[in-house]
């Protein structure tokens, strides 16, 4: 009998951890993310029972993975089936999985920077003109000189150009551009963005 009782104590204790757990969880929707994710994580940490810890680390793999594909799938599928949108885990960046290649367009575009020496032309490797170490990944291979494309960054891009590769008389920055990558893979457009002292635009 006292086993019994001992039973329906620790069943009625872990449904009463369970329900305030989810009632956090849903209360404060701005730090769901901890709140769901905070119990298994101490408990893998804390708890010497080895049961307890394998336990608590199948429910937060489980927890994560349901995180993880309703946030690849929230957007573009969930949201249109429930014809409103859903709600999002918050301080989830990216916020998500494998819908990154959902909806890969055909286009494609980047930036390139040349600069003038004397009467030849050379197209500078953006590694030369950051000279920066990488760290876990190649930031200049994940198009990050396409953000000096804008005009409005020209003034202070060229003051660092000039700062960074002394032995260049003047710079160009151009956009290069593939309408289709399926269907003309070898279509490919430049558009002059903006001369280092010359607000000038034109095409090619």
């Amino acid at each position: 009998m006292g086993i019994l009782k001992n039973r329906i104590t620790r069943t009625l204790l872990i449904v009463a951890g369970i329900y305030i757990w989810l009632y956090w969880v849903f209360r404060y929707p701005a730090v769901s993310l901890f709140t769901l994710l905070a119990p298994p994580v101490a408990t893998i940490n804390f708890s010497r029972n080895s049961r307890v810890r394998n336990t608590a680390i199948s429910i937060f793999v489980v927890l994560w993975l349901f995180i993880f594909h309703y946030e690849s799938t929230r957007h573009f599928y969930l949201s249109a089936l429930a014809k409103r949108d859903l709600p999002k885990f918050k301080f989830l960046f990216p916020p998500a999985g494998w819908i990154m290649f959902f909806n890969v367009d055909e286009t494609y575009s980047y930036v390139e920077v040349y600069g003038k020496m004397g009467e030849s032309v050379h197209l500078i490797d953006p590694h030369d003109i950051f000279r920066t170490r990488t760290f876990g990944f190649d930031n200049i291979h994940r198009n990050i000189l396409s953000n000096v494309g804008s005009g409005d960054h020209a003034a202070a891009f060229c003051r660092y150009l000039s700062w960074r590769l002394p032995s260049y008389e003047d710079f160009v920055v151009m956009a290069v551009y593939y309408p289709s990558l399926v269907k003309e893979p070898y279509r490919r457009r430049q558009e002059v963005l903006y001369r280092c002292g010359s607000p000038r635009k034109e095409k090619r």
